[in-house]
C-alpha cells in the first residue's frame, strides 16, 4: 500500500531489512559449514590419533623393535 511519499508501509526500509537478513543468513550458513568441516578434521587427530600412536608404540615394543629407553622416551612424548 502506498503512502504520501510513494513508499510502502515500511517507509522504504523493507529492502534494506531484507538485505540485512540475507547477510545474516549467509554468515550463519558459513559458520555452520566451517564448524562441520573443522569437527570432521579434528576428531581423528586429537585423542584418537594419540591412542593409535600409543598402540603402535606398544606393539613395536612388544616385538622387540624398541629398547626400554626408546620406548619410555617416545611414550613420554606421546602423552605430553
Amino acid at each position: 500500500m502506498m503512502n504520501y511519499y510513494g513508499y510502502n508501509m515500511m517507509g522504504g526500509w523493507g529492502i534494506f531489512m531484507m538485505i540485512i537478513l540475507l547477510v545474516i543468513l549467509i554468515v550463519i550458513i558459513v559458520y555452520v559449514v566451517m564448524k562441520l568441516v573443522q569437527g570432521g578434521n579434528n576428531a581423528g587427530t586429537t585423542s584418537n590419533g594419540r591412542d593409535e600412536a600409543l598402540e603402535i608404540l606398544n606393539q613395536r615394543y612388544a616385538k622387540g623393535e624398541l629398547s626400554d629407553e626408546e620406548y619410555q622416551q617416545k611414550k613420554k612424548i606421546l602423552k605430553s
